[in-house]
């Protein structure tokens, strides 16, 4: 027997006798009856090909995987991916996923997220964008580490790609309706099928109504709950044997009261015993604790989005080659409200609040060659436009009837085009060359103004509308080496090269005179990984050991009155001194992520299925002089000159190990129907939630368990799920922030979802085809 892979010639059997028997002795007793797994294909190199063929590290999640995991929005997704974490903010526009440790240190407008994501081809260019329901996924992928070369664009830590159900040639659909405890109901539709020959289309919808889970005191109200629903329509038109024409709108709305974040501690310290006495009071009966689900606010939290677009792929037959067009424009609204003192009173009668709206115009034009020439490749172009308007209201009343406000009103223009390319080169039968490399232009340009009215304390002042403008040039490579040592593996090591453009910090108290563009921030990654299939297709194992070193990290630092870091005499660029000053965003130095990550699948007999994956990620700060502090820190004292050294911390947002194990044990009844049991554990160590290393934002490591029963019908038309998540009710908080010592004095709020409380439910399905 022989197999050939693309771009490769045959592989004698010989050697896959010896590496079955060299595995066989490392993971002995797998039945050799079970069937084989399916293939899974993926687009991670922009082509078509089988996960296990490609020299890149990706997860790939199936929508019957998601299924089984009541994997409902993009935020869940880090349950099933140990690498992928959550950097959780009160509302979507402060939320950003992290790649390896590697994720955005500041929301500013004119600032790029660092892990890309996009939908069917299409890059979003917000990070709040990527937060959405799953609606009618095919499957989601997970690139790891830099993706510079072929998807560019913000995607120096990884990609998060969703793709979506495409139109079928027979007419199909489904309905799916589910309730959960504590008033969670969901429920969702889809419709496919041909119009005539030549044309096919899709609607999906779907909806989820989250009553309110948070105790608000102060009122006897609940909080925290949430209300969205999301559409999409799809066209698929193939007016000859070489052209295919896919259309796709689309469309989501997200209301919620929520925002509210309990107090999580507040200690008293250096003899404000009293002052923390009187808050407590004020606060009960709500108590802080790091298990707190309860406030007692007096004003009424809330964040509201809206995000559409649409998009038109096409892709012509030229002989053996393929021409793919993309063509996308977008929008995305998000507005939001908090408590920001998180009492029961109007402390300094300070209050902020703001909103964003956003819209985007792409164009990826790209050649793919055939895939088994001796030398193959995709080489293209990418236009990306961008437009983010902000308004932003800041009040405080320092007295009685002094009341003050600004408002900041500010636009940034974002335009970046690239040419890209990259060859694979067949050695030799078992041996790929992989070259890549990618042209970047950036410009980046905005306009601010700034107003005040009333009492002036502690509020930026006025500023008459300025603009400002930069522009970036970049080239990135990749060189990776391929080998297939075996019909049942491969293994790769890859060097890449990562590229986040020029930034300013374009935020309410920004000083647009004296505003300086922050420098790309670039990556180099070197990756070697291994890629087996063994025992006949019943087991996948990938590892994949990585190290990149980023440079010119963008996050933020202090700076003087005078416009210059606060930092050591030996950084170019720095004048130190005494004058006060404020944090904006700056090039802060060198990080570094390190770590091994796997992932597994067997088919260990014809009823139980194993899969998982585990990540050790060792993610730090190597230079990063004239750090920020957080309120509690300064309130403590530990940073009295209001700065500090992070050179040597960890990076947030990364616990060092994490893993996930799930098995499905399938009964197989001769009744017409068949009875799955599902047993799941989630696990990963300390989580640090603030870059400023503060040890009151480090959440304890933990332990999650789900189990669920499946009833199903062999002709998959009908699937009952009875379910149960976080069986013992193990509470963890998403973030941990630190408290402005002025309104909460050494006091620290925690975010946390429904999934920090044991939720159990029941979920029917009904398919038709």
């Amino acid at each position: 027997m022989k197999k050939t892979r693309a771009g490769a010639g045959a592989i004698d059997t010989v050697d896959k006798r010896a590496w079955l028997w060299l595995w066989s002795g490392m993971l002995p007793g797998l039945a050799l009856g079970a069937p084989a797994l399916e293939e899974v294909l993926v687009t991670a190199t922009k082509r078509e090909s089988s996960l296990q063929d490609v020299s890149v590290a990706v997860t790939a999640l199936s929508a019957q995987a998601l299924e089984n995991a009541q994997i409902t929005s993009s935020e869940q997704l880090t349950f099933l991916v140990p690498s992928l974490n959550l950097q959780k903010g009160f509302n979507p526009r402060q939320t950003s996923f992290s790649i390896r440790g590697i994720g955005t240190q500041s929301f500013s407008s004119a600032v790029e997220p660092s892990v890309s994501t996009m939908v069917d081809g299409v890059v979003m260019g917000r990070s709040g964008q990527a937060f959405m329901q799953l609606l009618d996924v095919e499957r989601v992928e997970v690139l790891r580490g830099p993706q510079g070369t072929l998807f560019g664009k913000n995607s120096t830590a990884g990609v998060v790609h969703v793709i979506t159900r495409d139109p079928t040639d027979t007419a199909e659909g489904e309905i799916m309706t589910g309730v959960l405890n504590g008033g969670e109901y969901r429920a969702g539709g889809t419709v496919s099928g041909p119009v005539n020959d030549e044309l096919g289309f899709r609607l999906s919808a779907n909806g989820k109504w989250q009553d309110n889970f948070t105790q608000n005191f102060y009122d006897n109200s609940d909080l925290n709950g949430n209300d969205e629903w999301s559409a999409r329509g799809k066209l698929r038109w193939l007016p000859t044997e070489t052209l295919e024409l896919k259309w796709t709108s689309d469309y989501s709305d997200r209301s919620c009261d929520c925002t509210a974040a309990p107090v999580r501690s507040l200690e008293p310290y250096g003899g404000n015993e009293a002052e923390v006495a009187s808050i407590l009071a004020l606060l009960a009966p709500a108590v802080p604790s790091d298990k707190n689900k309860d406030v007692n606010i007096n004003k009424q939290p809330s964040s509201d989005g809206k995000s559409w677009g649409h998009s038109l792929e096409a892709n012509l037959g030229i002989g053996e080659y393929t021409v793919t067009s993309i063509t996308a424009y977008r929008e995305f609204e998000v507005n939001g409200f908090q408590d920001v003192d998180s009492q029961p009173i109007d402390a300094f009668g300070f209050d902020q609040f703001g909103g964003s709206d956003q819209n985007q115009f792409t164009q990826e034009l790209r050649l793919l060659s055939p895939a088994d020439n001796k030398v193959s490749f995709v080489a293209g172009v990418f236009y990306f436009d961008q437009d983010v308007s902000r308004k932003f209201r800041r009040q405080f009343e320092i007295s009685p009837g002094n009341p003050g406000e600004a408002v900041a009103d500010f636009k940034v223009d974002t335009e970046n085009w690239a040419a890209f390319g990259e060859a694979t080169w067949a050695i030799s039968d078992d041996w790929m060359l992989i070259l890549g490399a990618r042209y970047t232009q950036d410009d980046l340009s905005f306009n601010f103004e700034r107003t005040q009215s009333g009492f002036g304390i502690g509020l930026p002042a006025a500023v008459e509308p300025t603009p400002g403008d930069t522009d970036e040039d970049d080239l990135s490579g990749k060189i990776a080496l391929q080998w297939d040592f075996s019909d049942v593996g491969m293994t790769y090591a890859s060097y890449t090269q990562g590229y986040k453009g020029p930034a300013f910090d374009v935020a309410f108290g920004t000083d647009p005179q004296n505003l300086e563009r922050v420098e790309p921030e670039t990556s180099d990654a070197w990756e070697l990984g291994l890629k087996s299939t063994l025992w006949d297709d019943r087991l996948r194992l990938n590892a994949a050991l990585f190290y990149a070193r980023y440079k010119d990290f963008q996050s933020q630092a202090f700076i003087d009155s005078d416009g210059t870091p606060d930092c050591p005499d030996d950084n170019p660029g720095c004048d130190p001194d005494d004058d006060p000053g404020s944090f904006v965003l700056i090039n802060a130095g060198r990080v570094t992520t390190a770590g091994l990550e796997l992932d597994f699948l067997a088919q260990v007999t014809d009823s139980l299925r194993v899969s998982g994956g585990a990540a050790y990620i060792n993610a730090e700060i190597d230079d990063y002089d004239g750090g920020p502090c957080s309120g509690g820190q300064e309130f403590r004292g530990e940073c009295p000159d209001g700065v500090q050294d992070l050179s040597g911390g960890d990076l947030p947002y990364s616990p060092d190990w994490k893993l996930n194990v799930a098995a499905n044990y399938t009964f197989f009844l001769d009744d017409g129907f068949d009875i799955e049991l599902m047993g799941a554990v989630r696990a990963q160590d300390d989580v640090l939630y603030s870059i400023t290393q503060d040890k009151n934002t480090i959440e304890d490591g933990y332990t999650i368990f789900d189990a669920s029963l499946i009833i199903k019908d062999h002709d998959n038309r009908w699937r009952a799920t009875l379910f149960v998540q976080n069986l013992t009710d193990k509470f963890y908080a998403l973030a941990i922030q630190s408290s402005n010592p002025n309104l909460l004095p050494n006091g620290y709020t925690h975010i946390y979802s429904r999934q920090a409380e044991r939720t159990y439910g029941v979920e029917l399905r009904y398919r038709w085809f």
